[in-house]
């Protein structure tokens, strides 16, 4: 984001894929320029790239794995201050749980109230 007091690099992880580096730089991708720098022969598949600071980073996958996806920076409290994006993926397919499904929620709504093991946070939102 322009203007960040610290400009660093992120870690950007995306669930429920791996993915390919197409390629990355540094300030704003130019639509014009940027696409015939992109590497699309046989480009680094990964599920964490570097995503440059104060630039870009183009990515591709596959959208074979129906459901919501969340992209976002590998840094926890990157993604409490709104470093995340979620992908609705070929939404028509997606496999609705059934019944058993509301069980677990009322399972886990008795179970939550005193739990064995208390949670103390997601682990995406920083504490203060």
């Amino acid at each position: 984001t322009s203007g960040t007091a610290v400009p660093i690099p992120h870690p950007i992880h995306l669930h429920g894929h791996d993915f390919y580096v197409l390629g990355s730089g540094t300030g704003i991708f130019d639509t014009s320029s940027s696409p015939s720098t992109l590497t699309y022969a046989n480009p680094t598949r990964r599920d964490v790239a570097l995503l440059p600071a104060g630039g870009w980073l183009a990515l591709a996958f596959q959208t074979d794995n129906p459901g919501a996806w969340l992209m976002h920076c590998h840094i926890a409290w990157h993604i409490s201050e709104g470093l995340g994006v979620q992908f609705l993926e070929s939404k028509s397919t997606i496999n609705l749980p059934g019944a058993a499904w509301e069980t677990q929620c009322q399972n886990w709504d008795k179970y939550w109230q005193d739990p064995v093991w208390p949670k103390t946070g997601s682990g995406l939102k920083a504490k203060l």
